[in-house]
């Protein structure tokens, strides 16, 4: 082969081995290349060290992965998520994600975040600073490998093309990193949520407490709403971000009213979140008004507002709708503006223990929304946030 040729052929290989995805994936004490560390391989580990060619720090990170790796979880998009070692390094695309691991004290592994996240300066003040690698709709691939992540966690059920996309785009650039597609926002789905990240992350212990005090407070509401008759829950009328744009029974919003004692007065129509006429809200005549803030159309109140004339003002523009005055909830006074801070997402409870007090102020005369907000904070989220001083979340105020 004369030199010319020789090197228009390694030109050929060294091309074609350059676009073959490089997985990063390195399992210490891994040998066969198995990504499981095998008993004759903490073996060989333990006769290393004796050797002197492995220190004891090396030696432990092996033995910890052989006794616990691989851990196996169903993610919520119905994948098998498998991780071979310790995570270190985490993109969170999803900022209920983002807030349950600053729950279970993982907020160090977070390496970059989604847009959202990083619009939140008030309530992530540690995170939002980190590199923004895109929206969920439209995440930058080419942004999320440069953090060389060992994961990637993106919703399950929300953004569905945009994670579908970034999932392939993983699995075709480094299929060693593993792409697990939680929701962390959902009542049905959010406590086995949080075990398997707990799982993922090892951390199954904070996973424990966190949820020890998630489930106190769902099911001491759950159980004293579960004896009430139907016709005991006030029907509610649920207006979301955008005018007279409701919710049906298929969305998380009308779980949480329910979670909350309340009847969803359009809970059987068909869209998820519908757009009502506002003569039939008339016509239904509800027995309590709870309009939803702080996104969408609705850009006010939630952590980064001290103030609720905003929300006053939204409040007095819904009883002031032509012909709403002869609603029983405008007549009774049944009008409540509440922040989508505190009814969605990773602290959706929160939200629904203020709407219990809203729904059923006698049945839950010993609850404390408020109290229950502030040890979220405080003690989950590591704030130093006083909602006494900060904060509009619901209007009017609600009593202890």
């Amino acid at each position: 082969m004369n030199e010319k040729r020789y090197l228009f052929v390694v030109l050929i290989l060294a091309s074609f081995l350059a676009a073959i995805p490089v997985a990063a994936l390195e399992v210490p004490g891994d040998l066969d290349g198995d990504n499981v560390v095998s008993v004759q391989e903490m073996d060989q580990a333990q006769e290393d060290y004796q050797k002197g060619d492995l220190d004891l720090d090396g030696l432990e990170e092996i033995r910890h992965i052989h006794e616990s790796y691989p851990r196996t979880v169903a993610d919520s998009a119905g994948n098998e998520v498998t991780i071979y070692k310790p995570l270190e390094r985490v993109v969170a695309l999803n900022k209920a994600a983002v807030e349950v691991m600053r729950s279970l004290d993982a907020e160090d592994l977070i390496v970059a975040v989604d847009q959202n996240t990083a619009e939140e300066p008030v309530f992530f003040p540690e995170l939002s600073g980190l590199p923004n690698v895109g929206s969920l709709s439209s995440p930058d691939t080419e942004a999320v490998l440069e953090q060389h992540p060992d994961a990637v966690i993106h919703y399950a059920t929300v953004m569905v093309s945009g994670g579908d996309q970034l999932q392939a785009d993983l699995e075709s650039a480094d299929p060693s990193i593993a792409m697990i597609r939680l929701d962390l926002s959902k009542p049905e789905s959010y406590v086995q949520e949080v075990e398997a990240l707990g799982l993922l992350l090892e951390r199954e212990e904070e996973a424990g407490e966190y949820l020890d005090f998630y489930n106190a407070s769902t099911v001491g509401i759950s159980e004293k709403v579960a004896g009430l008759d139907e016709d005991e829950k006030p029907r509610v009328y649920l207006e979301i971000w955008g005018e007279y744009k409701t919710a049906s029974a298929s969305s998380a919003s009308h779980q949480k009213l329910a979670m909350a004692g309340g009847r969803n007065i359009f809970e059987n129509l068909s869209t998820t979140y519908p757009v009502v006429d506002p003569e039939s809200v008339i016509v239904e005549d509800p027995d309590v008004i709870i309009k939803l803030c702080g996104a969408g159309d609705v850009q006010i109140g939630g952590y980064g507002d001290d103030a609720l004339s905003e929300m006053e003002a939204l409040r007095d523009g819904i009883i002031a709708r032509p012909g709403w005055g002869e609603i029983s909830a405008v007549k009774d006074g049944r009008v409540y503006v509440i922040s989508n801070d505190v009814l969605s997402g990773a602290k959706h409870f929160i939200g629904v223990a203020y709407l219990a007090k809203i729904l059923h102020p006698e049945l839950f005369e010993d609850l404390d929304p408020v109290a229950e907000h502030q040890e979220y904070l405080t003690r989950f989220q590591g704030l130093d946030y006083d909602l006494g001083e900060h904060g509009a979340f619901i209007y009017p105020p609600i009593e202890a």
